[in-house]
């Protein structure tokens, strides 16, 4: 066995009460706690990020596409779908779904309510998984290409604001210029989103149902927008560009990153902010273990004196030490890991400490941490303090018979 392993696991494991034994504990206790709130601000800042770019992928897609046109006082731009390019921006790479949409602008009423409104529509076929996961109360509704169905989703807010729920109907006037339009919803369903500054804004309705509102010719065929979404986020740009390439100048192409800046914006001020307490948490335990060593090599002096007078070298020495810090940095990320993950998971299931939705986006903080992050940040940190495990050991060196001699 290994000269300097073996001493160290003597002095480190060993079930007899000791000083090394005392500090080797404490020592993994705070290495401990370093890699907890390492892991636990990983994973919340990811978490966050996650949540709130899905929700907004949820209402806006990640990509618009809107057709260039001579304002008019509409809200919406209209120009005919366009089912083959439909059908291509279907079949380039990255890119999942493409759907047509139309955002219309109305007020709705109650026995007691004036609320405005803006109804995104969209075609039968919509993926709507995002609502459906937020639903609250009701059905998602159920739309057809050959019926104009007046079934609608609204907010929590909303249903709150004007005092309805589900299975209850609604006054919901357009206006066009000087044309008002009087329709009768339905209220199918209610969601909640955590996101009020939308929740608040929109419900979603038939496609069909709007086209015959906002055109009298061809009505079918039109729309404002295209909605796209992408296999992944982290190829917008490079999806964005795919997407602008298939089209002419006549079409405004937008990610949701433009279309949304100050959410994004604020998600990279979390980032600054965590970095920072994650850069804070590795220099307290690079502290923590060069701090420790040291006490234990001044405990240990006549030790080291005693082995060079034996005929030890110096390396053979320090491979004590080295192995000690190893025992704390290994307890420490075991430790760590085990606690971080242990809270993440009582969080995500029972969600433990919760959080003002109408400030946070979301009513519970929430956690995601992928398996290669994890290696990362304990890699990372094994690697990091491992190396300055050698600044305290160098003292070695200067440590003589005579000396630990006088010391004593």
């Amino acid at each position: 066995m290994q000269f300097g392993y073996y001493i160290a696991k003597k002095l480190s494991l060993s079930k007899q009460h000791s000083f090394t034994k005392t500090i080797t504990g404490l020592a993994i206790a705070a290495v401990s706690i370093s890699v907890c709130v390492v892991i636990l601000a990983f994973g919340i800042l990811l978490g966050f990020k996650k949540e709130i770019r899905e929700k907004v992928q949820g209402y806006a897609g990640d990509i618009s596409i809107t057709r260039y046109q001579l304002a008019n006082g509409n809200e919406t731009n209209l120009f005919d779908i366009d089912s083959n390019l439909i059908q291509d921006l279907n079949q380039t790479e990255g890119i999942s779904s493409v759907f047509p949409f139309i955002n219309k602008a109305g007020i709705i009423k109650s026995d007691s309510t004036l609320e405005g409104i803006v109804l995104k529509c969209f075609p039968s076929n919509y993926d709507f998984s995002f609502y459906k996961k937020h639903l609250k109360r009701g059905i998602i509704p159920s739309y057809t290409d050959s019926i104009d169905s007046y079934d609608i989703l609204i907010s929590e807010y909303t249903a709150s604001i004007m005092q309805v729920d589900t299975g209850d109907r609604l006054n919901l006037y357009f206006i066009n210029n000087q044309d008002v339009r009087r329709r009768k919803p339905k209220i199918v369903g209610i969601y909640n989103t955590g996101l009020q500054e939308f929740d608040k804004q929109f419900a979603i309705a038939h496609l069909r149902a709007i086209q015959r509102v906002v055109s009298t010719k061809n009505y079918y065929s039109k729309a404002a927008g295209y909605e796209v979404k992408i296999d992944n986020f982290e190829d917008i740009e490079q999806a964005k560009s795919n997407v602008s390439s298939r089209l002419d100048y006549n079409y405004a192409v937008n990610s949701i990153i433009e279309l949304y800046p100050t959410i994004f914006q604020w998600l990279e001020i979390v980032d600054a902010n965590v970095i920072v307490i994650i850069v804070l948490m590795f220099i307290v335990a690079i502290i923590n273990i060069i701090t420790v060593l040291l006490i234990l090599i001044i405990d240990r002096i006549p030790m080291i004196g005693l082995l060079k007078a034996m005929g030890a070298s110096s390396q053979k020495v320090m491979g004590i030490f080295n192995w000690q810090g190893t025992f704390i940095l290994i307890g420490g990320l075991v430790l760590g890991n085990i606690i971080a993950l242990g809270a993440a998971y009582m969080q995500n299931k029972y969600k433990v400490i919760g959080l003002p939705a109408d400030t946070y986006y979301m009513d519970a903080v929430p956690f995601t941490l992928p398996l290669s992050y994890l290696l990362i940040i304990n890699f990372g940190a094994l690697l990091v303090c491992f190396l300055f495990t050698y600044v305290p050991v160098r003292l070695i060196n200067k440590i003589g018979p005579l000396q630990s001699i006088n010391f004593r």
